[in-house]
């Protein structure tokens, strides 16, 4: 049985438990400024919602339809009407139909535009909603819109609808230095599009519904992203495609063709509907075109065609209409499952059946003959001329599954947080509990999660055709088993609580595992044929022979590639790179096909495996002309040592400056120069986990005050707050101590720099708080991994980095949703909030006896441009995947790249905030003593001023020999020259920044 202290405490617990049915109506709302995108509870998804209205009564009525034209639109102030289409003629070359006679709508989402229309009926019925559009924005982010009837969401899915972009690409690749593919720059295709609008995770296997009451309706579309022009809106029942049967006899008699083939490389598309699916390189000897050495690129990249709603064109020249077949080159070995494909023809779903072609898994390449799911090959009829067929990744059929693992991920996040809270968030083998007498739902509970597995499992098997050895079905089975095992007796979950959620192996772990691999359809190609049915088509795989003779032949070969060779010319920039190869190798195929192209400047970049190589180069006079990848620190010890070249000597620095915020140049600045240019950001903001806030009912704190109100709640249920002083290493960083000095306004050094500042009243206000955290209100000393007390739930608030950013977005599956990130606490000064943070990541420098300066300089300055910036951070992710995020210092194209919006603005927010940490001779020594003066407080117990004075007098003893060392003083301690301190203030008058 319980203690008396816990029964007492179970009526207000009780008064916290959130209701079973409210955790699957969309993410919970906190009373914060900073969630304000979050989806209210009341309104239910697309699935329920349409289920309601047809129960109700809705029907699609087929007779009707409407449009509407633009001269008619109910339009807002920040509408923009264009009367003159022909103005947009650069938009407008290549559209396929005729330009509105009347004026158009530009919508823009920076400024919240929104049109309106009204439309009458005289029943309820349910319609689609197509619309012409054209895109004004050339950045890869899909046009962002929502839409209202009637002044209202009808579900969560119309909250976030997106019109994809359209991208061709040259049929002709660049080669870089040594022969390898370079993957073409894609040009917008700014050309007028017809699309229904759809739910934006392209799960729902039809275009959306909305339902259309008796009376009068308006119909409102908000720009959300970007800008583009909208022609007419089309109001429509939905148009079903004939069966293959029905589409068979309709068009009668036509000619089979039994000889014919055209055959076209898959990675020669007419166009695709997203930047982020790209072209790979395959080296079997089968896959054209072929190289020994060098990358070609020669397939549609699986790994990057895998998501639903990703689609991609191609264009034939058939030579007789008629009945054809279509067979792909395709490898599916990435999941044991089915991947599907939806195919249209010439922008139409022919039947029913191409929705969902299956390409199942197989360890080799494969022609596979496009069947329908029977496995019953298909014809398809296509007019004599050019034809286009379009392939589009569709994971609709696994749309049950899916929300189900949310569903249960909810429930048993649920029943984690019930337990903790009951448990005080503490495992005691020795207590027994009466989980029942607190918890009535339990045994109901515990059933219904073993339910929903068999659900997904059965629903799983269906659709994929899956073994027991794929991963989603071994995951289920070992989730239902430690499901089964709690079920049988839940009085031991308190102390199974990690097999429930926690450890690597639990509950929750393995629905998050399995979460994304269940719409993830991917698929390799190579070539695709059209053809008769007595066509033989080459070997999808090499012979034997054929392979292992290649691969000799590679291996001899790669002794003397030129790729492996070091540089000898003596023309080219060299700059040393201290990043890993695929950031190397990627930059350097933007240099070769973008800049030295448009400079005539060749750049040969090399990986820098060890920053403290570039000391050693530098003693011996064989440094490169350029460093980049390196510590935000690091010029500053360079430049002291005239190392480096002065930046502020260029008659452009002003501008290039201009790219980043002041504060991120203050620790590259010494004396009157600046010595290396911002590379990447880092940032530091709050983490928090919306549902544990939520049920304990605590709003996300603003400031430190805040922050110290809602400890004791927090850790009256064993829980509390991550601030980074509390990372496991006993050396506290000026990343982890100063932006506590930097928000009470206090200061590191006196005027002159030549004396500490610790005993600042400011100062002393800072450390009194860092110290109070740990011996006041118990924040835990030490915590060797805040991403995983976060995910377990044991720290639901928190400061982290951008690091732990990344990875809690693509490793922590089990709990997406169910977290934010918010502005780092602060202090209030002045009515306003600071939020200063040492956000320094790394930086790049160029070498003072570089024979190439002007060069260098056109290499930094294009480097850290915004377009180039742009485009590398998308080519990172287009090229390795969605956790390669490249979080450049450059703000405007941070601004324009492509994550989510809402956490993008909390970023931007933050970063007006940065205040890097001025560097000094002895900067090392102020930062050592800071740590120290924490630690012997918090560890030792010593009186706060004790540890500030003993640490002022190594402090200042240690500026004193520096500066003598560095000519500023002299032995006797008279003042030879000074020492400036570079302020926000000097760093705006230096650089001319405007941010």
């Amino acid at each position: 049985m319980l203690p008396n202290h816990v029964l007492s405490l179970f009526g207000v617990l009780a008064m916290l438990f959130v209701a079973p049915g409210s955790w699957q109506q969309g993410t919970p709302t906190l009373d914060s400024p900073f969630n304000n995108d979050v989806t209210p509870p009341t309104i239910s998804d697309y699935d329920t919602t349409l289920t309601r209205w047809m129960d109700e009564g809705a029907i699609v009525d087929h007779t009707f339809t409407y449009t509407q034209t633009p001269d008619d639109f109910i339009v807002n102030d920040s509408w923009v009407a264009i009367d003159n289409p022909e103005s947009y003629t650069d938009y407008l070359t290549n559209n396929e139909r005729p330009l509105y006679d009347g004026q158009l709508a530009m919508l823009s989402g920076s400024s919240a535009s929104h049109i309106s229309f009204n439309i009458e009926v005289n029943q309820s019925i349910l319609v689609e909603l197509r619309v012409d559009y054209l895109s004004l924005s050339d950045d890869i982010r899909p046009l962002e819109l929502s839409v209202q009837v009637n002044d209202a969401f009808p579900y969560v899915e119309a909250q976030q609808i997106l019109l994809n972009k359209r991208w061709t690409t040259p049929t002709t690749f660049q080669e870089d230095r040594f022969g390898n593919q370079i993957m073409p720059r894609a040009d917008h295709d700014g050309s007028w599009t017809t699309a229904a609008l759809r739910d934006s995770t392209y799960l729902q296997e039809y275009p959306l519904l909305f339902l259309l009451s008796p009376g009068q309706n308006q119909i409102s579309l908000f720009a959300i992203q970007g800008d583009w022009v909208l022609g007419q809106v089309y109001v429509d029942y939905r148009q079903e495609a004939p069966s293959y049967q029905d589409y068979l006899d309709g068009i009668g008699s036509a000619v089979r063709h039994d000889q014919s083939r055209v055959s076209i490389e898959a990675e020669l598309p007419q166009e695709r509907n997203s930047l982020l699916l790209r072209y790979g390189t395959n080296r079997e000897p089968s896959v054209l075109p072929f190289a020994l050495i060098e990358s070609k690129l020669n397939v549609v990249d699986g790994a990057t065609f895998q998501t639903s709603g990703q689609s991609i064109t191609y264009s034939f020249n058939v030579p007789a209409a008629g009945f054809y077949r279509l067979t792909v080159k395709a490898l599916q070995n990435r999941v044991n499952t089915i991947s599907y494909r939806r195919l249209s023809i010439n922008g139409q779903l022919p039947f029913e059946e191409a929705k969902t072609i299956p390409f199942e898994y197989n360890g080799s390449w494969q022609n596979v003959l496009l069947s329908d799911r029977t496995g019953e090959p298909l014809w398809f009829y296509f007019a004599s001329g050019v034809n286009t067929i379009t392939l589009e990744a569709t994971s609709h059929l696994t749309k049950d599954a899916y929300r189900q693992v949310q569903s249960l991920m909810n429930l048993v996040n649920r029943l984690n947080l019930d337990i903790k809270k009951l448990t005080g968030n503490t495992i005691d083998p020795n207590r027994e509990w009466n989980i029942r007498a607190f918890l009535p739902s339990i045994d109901d509970d515990l059933a219904d999660a073993i339910e929903q597995l068999t659900f997904i499992e059965t629903s799983w098997k269906e659709v994929m055709e899956a073994s027991t050895n794929s991963e989603v079905i071994s995951s289920i089975t070992l989730a239902k088993r430690v499901l089964e095992d709690l079920a049988r007796n839940p009085d031991l979950i308190p102390r199974k609580i990690n097999t429930l959620s926690g450890a690597s192996g639990s509950v929750l772990y393995r629905l998050g595992l399995i979460l994304p691999l269940i719409i993830q359809s991917p698929l390799t190609m190579d070539r695709i044929d059209l053809h008769g049915k007595d066509v033989k088509l080459p070997n999808a795989n090499a012979d034997f022979f054929t392979s292992v003779w290649v691969g000799v032949q590679r291996f001899f070969a790669s002794f003397f590639a030129e790729q492996y060779q070091p540089t000898t010319d003596p023309n080219e920039v060299t700059v040393w790179v201290t990043r890993s190869r695929q950031y190397v190798n990627l930059l350097q195929q933007m240099v070769d096909a973008e800049f030295t192209p448009n400079t005539g400047i060749k750049v040969r970049l090399s990986i820098n495996p060890n920053e403290d190589k570039l000391i050693l180069a530098s003693s011996s006079g064989k440094q490169p002309d350029i460093a980049m990848g390196v510590a935000g620190w690091r010029p500053y010890d360079f430049a002291i040592r005239n190392n480096l070249t002065n930046l502020r000597t260029f008659d452009d620095f002003p501008a290039v400056a201009d790219r980043f915020y002041p504060g991120s140049f203050l620790q590259l600045i010494y004396d009157d120069g600046v010595y290396g240019l911002p590379e990447t950001q880092n940032f530091y903001f709050l983490f928090y986990r919306k549902d544990i806030m939520t049920t304990l009912n605590l709003d996300v704190p603003n400031t430190w005050n805040d922050v110290i109100g809602l400890l004791p709640e927090l850790q009256r249920f064993g829980l509390n707050f991550y601030s980074m002083l509390s990372s496991s290493n006993a050396f506290k960083a000026f990343v982890h101590t100063m932006p506590f000095i930097q928000q009470f306004g206090g200061k590191l050094y006196e005027d002159d720099a030549l004396r500490a500042a610790f005993d600042d009243p400011k100062t002393i206000e800072a450390l009194t708080l860092m110290t109070d955290l740990y011996s006041t209100y118990s924040l835990p000393l030490e915590v060797g991994s805040f991403y995983n007390e976060f995910r377990y739930g044991r720290l639901p608030l928190g400061i982290g980095d951008f690091g732990m950013y990344i990875t809690l977005l693509h490793a922590a599956p089990e709990i997406a949703g169910l977290w934010d990130i918010a502005p780092l606490p602060g202090v209030l000064r002045d009515g306003v909030v600071n939020r200063s943070f040492d956000g320094a990541s790394t930086s790049a420098m160029m070498f003072k006896n570089t024979d190439q300066p002007d060069e260098a300089w056109s290499f930094l300055t294009w480097w850290t441009s915004k377009q180039t910036q742009l485009d590398y951070a998308e080519n990172l992710i287009s090229a390795y995947g969605p956790e390669y995020m490249w979080n450049t210092s450059n703000v405007e194209a941070f601004a324009d790249a492509t994550w989510n919006p809402v956490h993008q603005q909390v970023m931007l927010d933050q970063w007006q905030w940065v205040n890097d940490t001025v560097k000094t001779p002895a900067s090392f020594m102020l930062e050592r003593e800071l740590s120290n003066i924490w630690n012997k407080v918090v560890y030792q117990g010593i009186n706060l001023r004790t540890a500030i004075e003993d640490s002022l007098i190594i402090t200042n003893k240690e500026i004193t020999r520096k500066m003598i060392e560095f000519g500023y003083l002299d032995r006797q301690g008279t003042v030879l020259k000074p020492y400036r301190l570079p302020t926000l203030e000097t760093v705006d008058a230096w650089l001319g920044t405007s941010l």
